[in-house]
Formats: structure tokens, C-alpha cells, sequence
């Protein structure tokens, strides 16, 4: 076990101590199972990723907290405390000093908590399920104000978790490290109650399908779970969406590899 690598956090996960001064916008995360909340957020995301419908924007936000359930699974396999990833304990803000808007997890209490104690895969099933759990009001939310299935908001988490662990394993100097982090991700997001999630199915428990990849000639890349939406932002479906034919799917592969080559 070791200490939380805070840098790890802020850098890697949009999750930090100190709020943005300059935010566009800002709002306690424990508000937003409220649907008036959400759908304010969620209006005025829409309008910074320049989105057509709502529905982009929630589909958007679903997917940023891949971080926040990443930080959970690097704190609950590897770190000898913990902090409180809660909503009750998040402020979510909209900055753009970067020039696109980022959406941040700021911490209200950095308090550093214990771990319970007794069987320890018991205790981190546990913490990862209160996670779950308390995040699932929210999509609820989102599912609400944009008539999109919870099942669809749920599935734009489990690659973009999975794609966070792998890097930070890869921060660790000690191979038994990354490997420990790696072997308690399957624990910590494929073994979790399905009714955390609200869904009859654990989102996490996704079906593997390769696709050739058209970035890295000679790779490959998986199909996302679900789609994101990402057309209704006017860039056209994303190469890895389910939603494509294999027709279209490739003429994208095409396309995608057309324009890598100038």
C-alpha cells in the first residue's frame, strides 16, 4: 500500500484539491439527482461542446466520471487511505483555460480516511459498491432530462475507466504494482451487484468485439459499449461506435486513415 499520489490525480483525472477561480461554471455534485440542476448543467455543457441536443451533453458528462471511478479503483487496490469520492463531497466545474471545456471533480474535504478494517476484499467490494451506488442517483438524472436509457449513460464508463487504470499502472516503478492494480480492476468493476448500477446487467461486464485500428495500422481497438453521441457534436459517428454498419465502418476506417496520411 502506499500514500495517494496527488499529482496522479489532478494531471491524469480532473480530480484536485483547489477550484478553478476562472470556472464558467460550478455546482455541488450532490445537487444534481435533482433535475432542474442537471439539466442546467447539462444546457450549459451542451452549449461548450457546441452540441445539438442535450442529449450529447449527457452522454458527455455520463462518461467523465470514467476518472472519478478510475481514482476509486487506484485508491481501493493500492493506496493506505482513501478520500471520500462521494458526490456529497465533489464540486463539478467547467473550465475552459485551456481552450475547451474540462470538466473537474473538485474536492470540498481532501480529509485523508481510513480504510475499514476486517477481509480486505470484502471491505474494497464494499467501498467500490457505496461508490457505485451513490453515483447512480445522478444518472438517474441524466436519464430523466434526456429520455436516454440508463444502460447507455452506464456504458460510456467502463473503457474509459479501464483505458485510466492502465495508464496509472504504468506510473508505478514496481512491476508487482502494476500488476497488482491491473489484476484488482476485473475485482473492483466486473464483480460489482448489478442493482448498484440501478441496471439488470453490470455495465462493466462488457462483450469484447475488435476492430482493426485505423490510428495504429496493424493494432487493434474494441467497439464501445454504447454509443456516445459524439455526431450530434458535427464530427461525425466515432470509428469504435456500435451504432455503425460494417459498410459505414469501414468507409470511416477509410477516411480516418486517408487523412492521417497527409
Amino acid at each position: 500500500m502506499r500514500d495517494i499520489q496527488y499529482e496522479w490525480l489532478s494531471q491524469y483525472l480532473s480530480v484536485v484539491r483547489d477550484p478553478r477561480p476562472d470556472a464558467i461554471y460550478s455546482v455541488d455534485a450532490q445537487l444534481l439527482t435533482d433535475q432542474e440542476q442537471i439539466k442546467l448543467l447539462l444546457l450549459e455543457y451542451k452549449h461548450q461542446i457546441q452540441g445539438s441536443k442535450i442529449d450529447v451533453a449527457g452522454t458527455y458528462f455520463a462518461s467523465s466520471w470514467r476518472t472519478v471511478c478510475a481514482a476509486m479503483i487506484y485508491m481501493t487496490a493500492m493506496t493506505d487511505v482513501r478520500l471520500d469520492l462521494s458526490p456529497t463531497n465533489l464540486r463539478i466545474q467547467i473550465d475552459c483555460g485551456n481552450g475547451y471545456p474540462q470538466l473537474l471533480f473538485v474536492l470540498k474535504s481532501a480529509a485523508e480516511l481510513a480504510w475499514p478494517t476486517g477481509e480486505r476484499t470484502e471491505w474494497q467490494r464494499n467501498s467500490m459498491e457505496q461508490f457505485y451506488r451513490s453515483l447512480q442517483p445522478i444518472m438517474s438524472a441524466i436519464s430523466a432530462v434526456t429520455d436516454l436509457p440508463l444502460s447507455q449513460l452506464w456504458g460510456q464508463i467502463p473503457l474509459g475507466a479501464e483505458y485510466y487504470v492502465n495508464l496509472l499502472s504504468g506510473l508505478f516503478d514496481e512491476e508487482q504494482h502494476r500488476e497488482h492494480l491491473l489484476e484488482a480492476y476485473g475485482a473492483l468493476t466486473k464483480h460489482i451487484n448489478c442493482s448498484c448500477f440501478g441496471l439488470k446487467r453490470n455495465p462493466f461486464d462488457v462483450k469484447e468485439i475488435w476492430l482493426d485500428d485505423p490510428y495504429q495500422p496493424g493494432e487493434q481497438t474494441r467497439m464501445k459499449p454504447t454509443c456516445c453521441l459524439a455526431y450530434l457534436t458535427g464530427d461525425g459517428y466515432c470509428y469504435t461506435c456500435p451504432k455503425l454498419s460494417k459498410q459505414d465502418r469501414q468507409k470511416r476506417y477509410q477516411e480516418i486513415q486517408s487523412a492521417y496520411s497527409q
